[in-house]
């Protein structure tokens, strides 16, 4: 008899205790020493120290580029020599190199050959001497040519 009172009083003592949630803690974030430290008054003048000095330096860098542009004393250099540590400087159209005039396509009117690659464009309605860019190629790389 004492079997027929524990078996339910102890499925029923398993459902309650099954039923009731279980409350978990969040975990707690890792500490992260950069966040929770604090600068001190010395640290904080030599960031500030270390600021102006490169403030200076910045400012010295421009001083001399602005000297060097303008030159006051260069007609004092020896005429000799002048500017012997100067390059003159490049101008952008120096710089660019020369346009290549595409081949035509023998028996094909309207198509030529790339000058890049040898690969056959359609060129028809486009007039002869426009700069075309060459498709085969992104257009972050700008590929031009001229139309024959």
């Amino acid at each position: 008899m004492k079997l027929r009172l524990i078996l339910p009083a102890s499925a029923a003592l398993f459902l309650a205790v099954s039923c009731t949630p279980y409350v978990e803690e969040p975990p707690q974030a890792p500490a992260d020493p950069a966040v929770n430290k604090q600068q001190t008054e010395e640290e904080k003048q030599k960031i500030a120290e270390q600021r102006e000095k490169k403030k200076k330096e910045a400012e010295e860098l421009a001083n001399k580029e602005k000297q060097s542009e303008g030159e006051p004393g260069a007609q004092d250099k020896p005429a000799g020599n002048p500017d012997a540590d100067k390059t003159p400087p490049k101008k952008p159209e120096e710089a660019k190199a020369e346009i290549r005039v595409a081949k035509p396509v023998p028996g094909k009117p309207g198509f030529v050959f790339s000058p890049f690659n040898n690969k056959i464009i359609d060129v028809k309605g486009i007039p002869s001497g426009r700069l075309v860019a060459d498709p085969t190629y992104p257009a972050s790389e700008k590929k031009h040519f001229r139309v024959p």
